[in-house]
């Protein structure tokens, strides 16, 4: 009887490539539909209002339950480091892909 594991192992592939190819196209409309919102996070990085903000967080007057990693030192700058290092990748991966 022939073996037909081949056709499985492919099938496997393939299935595993279109999941990951479907959540991939998710995540990039995310953060297309998102860019504006990311570009106000930057803007706030650089701004007068973030300069006051870690002021009032020095005097107290923000409370302490309050979420406010946009005030650390390294968040957004990490943040932006991330998108950054992900596009040059994304451009290695579809140069690849491309050259296919």
């Amino acid at each position: 009887m022939k073996s037909f594991e081949h056709i499985e192992k492919m099938e496997a592939i393939m299935n595993s490539h279109e999941e990951i190819i479907k959540k991939l196209e998710d995540d990039l409309d995310f953060i297309e539909n998102h860019q504006e919102d990311y570009n106000s996070l930057i803007e706030y990085y650089f701004s007068e209002q973030r300069n006051q903000d870690l002021e009032d967080d020095k005097n107290g007057i923000i409370p302490k339950t309050m979420s406010r990693g946009v005030l650390s030192e390294d968040l957004i700058y990490d943040l932006m480091s991330d998108y950054y290092d992900l596009g040059i990748r994304m451009l290695e991966v579809s140069a690849k892909i491309l050259k296919r």
